[in-house]
């Protein structure tokens, strides 16, 4: 399981509620060891839902009585589900306001900031062609960019850039138009979920909807990437 994975599949979530299968928790486990933003996330969302739990005990169950007491007129009296309900939507609000904007606004500013990335050119170093890997060093957690020719041809519509890690799984994938691949294209890789080894890069070239046919690999390129605390 990488970053993206974890995110889209809301895996703290059913993590903590005990919504996953052994081997979806094994793999959850085994991510959120080596992602600092997933174990944060964990141990906010989990001392959130044990905050809730301590409120909500805290509510007495409302018991059936012979005779409904006299309302004043002046008094507004709730149920107590109802307290127990505003209680639920205040925890909510605050876990909002102290855990979730505050990380949002960390990442925009991030983003909405110049930076100067490390960055690495796999022009012209198609592995097929033999040659030593290239190899880039970056900061721990910080992005970095993949320099890369599409080698084009006119039957594909599209193409398909892979990136597999050392130990030989998909870390992620992300298409180019034909339009886009004209010219070299810069791959922003994300910043979570690397490890120092050799990775490697497949570029393949996506027929159109009428075409039954595989995609066809067109390049295949490695590299080794050097991790620094």
């Amino acid at each position: 399981m990488n970053h993206f994975e974890s995110t889209e599949s809301r895996a703290v979530e059913k993590y903590l509620l005990g919504e996953m299968s052994p081997v979806e928790r094994d793999a959850f486990e085994e991510h959120f060891f080596d992602c600092p933003e997933c174990a944060a996330d964990l141990r906010a969302t989990a001392a959130f839902l044990d905050t809730a739990k301590q409120e909500l005990k805290s509510f007495p169950r409302s018991k059936p009585t012979a005779e409904p007491a006299k309302r004043s007129r002046f008094v507004l009296q709730w149920p107590v589900f109802a307290w127990a309900a505003l209680a639920a939507s205040l925890l909510v609000t605050a876990y909002q306001n102290i855990v979730v904007y505050p990380h949002l606004t960390r990442e925009i500013a991030q983003l909405s900031a110049p930076e100067v990335l490390p960055s690495l050119s796999l022009v012209n170093r198609n592995s097929r062609g033999g040659g030593e890997a290239a190899t880039v060093t970056v900061l721990k957690a910080k992005p970095f960019l993949l320099l890369v020719d599409v080698p084009t041809q006119d039957r594909f519509m599209g193409y398909t850039c892979s990136l597999y890690s050392p130990s030989g799984t998909l870390a992620w994938h992300v298409e180019v138009s034909a339009q886009e691949a004209k010219d070299t294209v810069s791959i922003r890789v994300p910043g979570v979920d690397k490890v120092s080894g050799t990775y490697t890069l497949t570029v393949r070239g996506d027929a159109d909807q009428a075409s039954t046919g595989p995609a066809v690999e067109l390049a295949h390129y490695r590299f080794t990437l050097n991790i620094q605390d």
